[in-house]
């Protein structure tokens, strides 16, 4: 296959995943998913930073549907600009490491084979900025490194503060570069000039409205990441909790492109750190290990989330896509060079059919082997507009005669919630024994003491919180139950109808 021809079945795969992506978030498939739900509330209420994140989910959320409307579409729509860029970002990046277009479209065949990558490119959560700020900060570093000045190192701190605004991951971006400067005989010296530590700079300066909001909101981000880190009181087993991220690594990969990406990561380490010369396999490495090492540290005292190492992914597809490349220039034998072909193909392909069927998991269903329910993970993506319709028609009665708000016990129930009832309107998460979040921040209860209100949980029981909060709660739906078949439940949830609201009472806050 020539360079040409490589790029043009990368431009027309690219073409076809992203009309694919948008006709997918056009057709309902899914509802939002409440992490989806609660940071298009945010974007309502636009702000320096949030309580756990900064605040580039929101403002995307914002511009997307300021421009088209508060919609499911609009709301994922920077999701899948944004995983097209990544894929762009990271076919230009491999050209420049390996010399080889072919290298470019086989490392982003990997990464859109990815469960965990295609769930990020239809899903609007803080994944989807920072894998693309990440992209393009690798990128920008790698140019900055073969130029004069530091117009490059300039550009990268500008996507480095930009990565820091979606996700505070992006921060390890900082001592992997400086761990590979200090370790390249080629680039070394930049550790004496000027352009790294702009880019630092700059980064910070983008950076500094999150530390201000913060330093006026009690550190409550800081609080949270500590807590997120291990912090807090929760311990864990270490070697289960290691044992789990591991699992949870293989699982959101495919195990055949896991072992495809853990053979491309040995190469690009064994040649980066053995062979004088080969830069672009060192930088490889320290664009993915740092990242995957603090992952495996915290994992001994904390649990760790399955898409925290998800940038690393990046450098490893391209790692792959370079062992693959240069396999044959090494000395492989014909049987040698068949296998890795081979495993390259199952790869590609156990990939692309997990990814499918998470798209349709029904299908599987319809001939007869439906996926159990622990492994069904878009079953948090159904039932919501379902749920919205029930608390509409409930609001809608109870707001003729007064002033009535929505709340719930859980921040996903209420973002749903919020979103799903066409009015949108005021919503409230009561505080009763949970850890911090957006809702606590606001606060604004205050405001609405006097209403009635919509309250709707999951829980079986009404918590007594509630009771003494209203002058009279009645039950609307003892149990409303959602079926994903005619046999099981998928999702149940109780609405209740509260009058006169007193204010909530005060509750001990678990930890942030």
């Amino acid at each position: 296959m020539s360079c040409r021809q490589a790029s043009l079945l990368f431009l027309c795969f690219l073409g076809l995943v992203t009309t694919f992506h948008l006709w997918f978030i056009n057709s309902g498939h899914f509802n939002l998913a409440p992490d989806e739900a609660h940071y298009w509330v945010w974007s309502k209420r636009l702000d320096w930073s949030y309580y756990s994140k900064g605040p580039m989910v929101a403002y995307l959320i914002a511009l997307s549907t300021r421009l088209g409307g508060d919609t499911e579409f609009f709301i994922r729509l920077p999701a899948v600009l944004l995983s097209a860029g990544t894929a762009l970002l990271t076919f230009l990046l491999a050209v420049r490491l390996c010399h080889s277009t072919i290298a470019g479209l086989e490392a982003v065949l990997l990464l859109a084979a990815m469960p965990l990558y295609e769930a990020g490119s239809i899903l609007m959560t803080i994944d989807a900025p920072l894998v693309f700020f990440w992209s393009l900060t690798l990128l920008l570093i790698h140019r900055a490194l073969t130029a004069n000045g530091n117009v490059w190192w300039l550009f990268a701190g500008i996507s480095l503060g930009l990565g820091l605004l979606s996700k505070y991951t992006m921060a390890v971006v900082v001592p992997q570069t400086f761990l590979y400067l200090a370790l390249s005989r080629d680039h070394r010296f930049w550790m004496w000039r000027s352009g790294p530590y702009l880019a630092l700079g700059v980064g910070l300066l983008l950076f500094s409205p999150v530390i201000y909001w913060n330093a006026t909101h009690g550190l409550v981000s800081f609080r949270h990441l500590l807590e997120q880190l291990g912090g807090g009181k929760d311990t864990v087993l270490p070697l289960k909790s290691l044992g789990e991220f591991i699992v949870s690594q293989v699982g959101v990969v495919t195990p055949v492109l896991f072992v495809v990406l853990m053979i491309g990561l040995w190469e690009v380490g064994w040649t980066g750190l053995t062979r004088r010369g080969d830069d672009a396999s060192l930088f490889l490495f320290c664009a993915s290990v740092p990242l995957l090492l603090a992952c495996v540290i915290t994992g001994l005292w904390t649990k760790v989330q399955a898409n925290w190492a998800a940038p690393a992914f990046i450098a490893m597809a391209i790692a792959a896509a370079k062992w693959r490349s240069c396999a044959p220039i090494q000395g492989y034998s014909a049987l040698r060079w068949t296998r890795s072909r081979a495993l390259f193909a199952g790869a590609l392909l156990t990939g692309f059919l997990f990814s499918a069927i998470g798209h349709f998991p029904h299908a599987l269903a319809s001939v007869g082997l439906p996926l159990p329910r622990k492994l069904d993970l878009t079953r948090r993506l159904r039932g919501w507009a379902d749920l919205g319709t029930q608390v509409s028609t409930v609001y809608q009665e109870m707001s003729r005669n007064r002033s009535t708000f929505v709340f719930s016990d859980r921040y996903q129930i209420a973002s749903e919630a919020m979103f799903y009832v066409p009015a949108h309107p005021p919503t409230f998460n009561i505080q009763l024994g949970r850890r911090m979040n957006q809702f606590d921040v606001w606060g604004g209860t205050e405001e609405v003491r006097g209403w009635d209100a919509v309250f709707v949980t999951d829980r079986s029981d009404l918590p007594e919180a509630v009771l003494r909060s209203f002058d009279i709660v009645k039950p609307e739906r003892p149990t409303y139950h959602l079926k994903v078949d005619h046999v099981r439940d998928l999702n149940s949830w109780s609405i209740f109808r509260c009058y006169g609201f007193r204010g909530f009472p005060p509750a001990q806050q678990l930890g942030y």
